[in-house]
């Protein structure tokens, strides 16, 4: 049955008031807010100045080298429900930008019960009549993370992009460019790319990191499942920040739909996904998950 648009604003405002909870808050006074206006510029210019010259630095010493760009298999991994008609949207970005499209390898994810099953089926195989290696998985997982490590565990890429249904490909020939950005570091250590996903701050987050195979195999996972769904995107950003193994391109840009940006974009998924405070149960594990953060990002940077 439909919810009207009483019942979605409900959920909705309940969802967005229990996110902006913070987690043990403090009683704020003027003194606490000054600090923490501080930390926060601080915070930002590092950032910035940090992913700024670290690009600068890897471009400049490649391009002395003159080393080679490598061509490299990109694996999409793409959890999907309920949403047939954003998945052909999606799928049709990456059909209109993409450089090499036989390199790529579209892995999807519907669960047992998925009610637009045949709409996914059609799709898909109508895009194996045109030579796009794509292929449609079943199964029930219970989390992102989990569906996104089902995926990863069968994807063969030197490349593995998590990626979301809400989203689009905006930059012509993207695939090249990654080529050229993972090429400018060592392909057998773990590195994380970020690209413009479209945040206001973008060096302190990205929507959509890129990771190559050797920070997969290093972790054994592409996203953390201490988690009810969210922070996937969160989890590996911060592990690359703390490691200091990543490269930030403004070249390579993409464009997520929001739900909470895009009344329009408000779907069941979205609904299903914020349902029960799993925002804000998210909130407390990621404030206690530090320690295994810190570890794990160790255990990229071993040599």
């Amino acid at each position: 049955m439909k919810l009207s648009n009483q019942e979605v604003d409900e959920i909705i405002n309940n969802q967005k008031l229990a996110y902006r909870k913070k987690v043990n808050k403090d009683k704020k006074t003027i003194l606490s807010s000054l600090v923490k206006e501080i930390k926060n510029f601080g915070k930002k210019t590092f950032w910035k100045t940090y992913f700024n010259f670290h690009y600068i630095y890897l471009t400049f010493f490649f391009n002395i080298k003159n080393n080679e760009i490598y061509t490299n298999k990109i694996s999409i991994l793409i959890p999907t429900r309920e949403r047939s008609v954003k998945f052909d949207r999606f799928i049709k970005s990456i059909l209109n930008t993409t450089d090499v499209l036989k390199r790529l390898e579209i892995l999807v994810l519907v669960d047992q019960d998925e009610p637009e099953f045949k709409e996914y089926f059609e799709l898909v195989a109508k895009l194996k009549t045109k030579d796009v290696n794509i292929n449609l998985f079943q199964s029930d997982y219970s989390t992102h993370a989990k569906r996104n490590n089902f995926l990863a565990k069968k994807c063969k890429g030197d490349v593995i992009f998590p990626a979301n249904d809400d989203m689009i490909f905006i930059t012509k020939n993207w695939d090249r460019l990654i080529d050229i950005e993972f090429s400018k570091i060592d392909r057998n250590r773990p590195r994380c790319l970020w690209v413009d996903s479209g945040n206001k701050y973008p060096f302190l987050f990205c929507h959509f990191p890129i990771v190559n195979r050797a920070w997969y195999k290093r972790l054994g996972y592409i996203g953390s499942e201490l988690f009810n769904f969210w922070y996937l995107d969160t989890w590996i950003c911060d592990l690359a920040k703390r490691s200091r193994l990543f490269i930030f391109s403004k070249k390579i840009k993409f464009k997520e739909y929001n739900a909470q940006a895009n009344r329009d974009e408000i779907d069941k998924t979205y609904l299903k996904n914020i349902s029960n405070n799993k925002m804000e149960k998210d909130l407390q594990i990621w404030e206690d998950s530090k320690n295994k953060r810190v570890q794990e990002s160790l255990k990229l940077r071993k040599i």
